[in-house]
């Protein structure tokens, strides 16, 4: 039994129009999908949390035609949380079609980026890696980022409140983009905060992360 880090680029007419958003509107950041159900051939509820906008991304959720209902609630940090019953597309099919041919277990989040990037770690062979990746159509590049044996997962990474803060307010000025766009000092801004205090939590929160990945927790 191994653990694949696995980072799937779409195709511009498989991406989501939600997903979307985050190539095309700077106030979407990233998507975290926590949890699914295909409820039947013809609609899916899923769970996910968002770094966005509330006024755009609601907005986008409204005009979004095969969305059935949803309720989306704010969160910390700026955050938003989002239950939503939908109608699978012909790429969302392929894909649950492609696992479930397989023993392959997914462990949330399904993390989505810009760049029509989606990142998931499964569990399983690979073997029945190897059978997901040949039942995807044209157009799906995927790519193993890592290869380890299986280990507990441990859960969602521990960082504080005031961390999670000062990531958040990170991505939104820049900080995190090549090249860089932002500084801690637009950090401390965002936080009314010092900027060596904005420094402190944005480096203790890397420093749990990057423990987190080492250690195989994410």
């Amino acid at each position: 039994m191994r653990s694949f880090t696995v980072t799937i680029r779409m195709p511009e007419w498989a991406q989501h129009p939600m997903h979307r958003l985050i190539d095309d509107h700077e106030a979407v950041h990233r998507s975290e999908m926590l949890e699914w159900n295909v409820t039947s051939e013809d609609r899916i509820a899923l769970i996910f949390r968002v770094l966005a906008d509330r006024d755009v991304y609601e907005g986008a959720l409204q005009e979004t035609t095969s969305i059935r209902e949803y309720e989306l609630v704010d969160g910390q940090s700026g955050e938003l949380y989002l239950y939503v019953r939908d109608a699978p597309s012909e790429s969302d099919r392929t894909l649950y079609e492609a696992f479930v041919e397989t023993d392959l277990v997914a462990v949330p989040p399904v993390t989505f980026l810009s760049g029509r990037r989606l990142t998931l770690q499964v569990l399983g062979s690979a073997a029945d890696v190897e059978v997901v990746v040949d039942a995807l159509p044209d157009g799906f590049d995927v790519e193993l980022e890592a290869v380890t044996a299986m280990q507990p997962t441990g859960g969602r990474v521990g960082l504080t409140g005031r961390q999670r803060e000062a990531l958040a307010a990170a991505e939104r000025v820049g900080y995190y983009e090549i090249p860089r766009e932002g500084s801690v000092s637009d950090v401390a801004n965002e936080l009314d905060i010092s900027t060596s205090t904005a420094g402190d939590h944005l480096r203790k929160a890397e420093a749990s992360l990057a423990r987190s990945y080492l250690d195989g927790r994410f």
